[in-house]
C-alpha cells in the first residue's frame, strides 16, 4: 500500500494522481466511517501530500481498519487493484539494448525481490 500511495503522489499524470487520491478518500470514508483512523490519516496526508511518514501512517491505518471488517477489506482490495491498473496504464517503459553485449542483460519494469543470474 505504501508503494501505491507513493505512486499516486508521484504519478506522471497529475490528473490521474488527483483522481485516484479523491477516489481513495471517498472509498475510505464510505468503508470505514468519517471518524475512523484511516479517515484521519488520509486527512493528514491530504494536508501534507507525498509526505513519507503520512503515507506510512495511512497505509498502516488501512491495514488496521481492514482487519476489523472483512467486507470493507475486500472492497479496498478491489479499489487497490483498479488503482494499480490505472497507474500502470499511465506509466510507459521502454527497454533498449544496443551494441555488443557480453554477459547478462535484464529488461524490466517493476521488480520486487532479488535478481540472480
Amino acid at each position: 500500500m505504501v508503494s501505491l500511495l507513493t505512486k499516486i503522489f508521484n504519478s506522471s499524470s497529475e490528473k490521474a494522481g488527483e483522481q485516484l487520491w479523491e477516489s481513495l478518500t471517498s472509498v475510505v470514508r464510505r468503508l470505514f466511517g468519517r471518524r475512523s483512523t484511516s479517515v484521519e490519516a488520509a486527512k493528514r496526508l491530504g494536508e501534507r501530500p507525498g509526505d513519507a511518514d503520512s503515507i506510512r501512517a495511512l497505509a498502516q491505518a488501512l491495514v488496521d481498519d481492514s482487519g476489523r471488517d472483512p467486507q470493507a477489506a475486500a472492497q479496498l482490495r478491489h479499489w487497490i487493484a483498479s488503482a494499480e491498473e490505472t497507474i500502470s496504464a499511465d506509466e510507459h517503459v521502454t527497454n533498449t539494448v544496443t551494441g555488443n553485449v557480453r554477459g547478462n542483460v535484464l529488461q524490466a519494469r517493476d521488480i520486487h525481490g532479488n535478481i540472480t543470474f
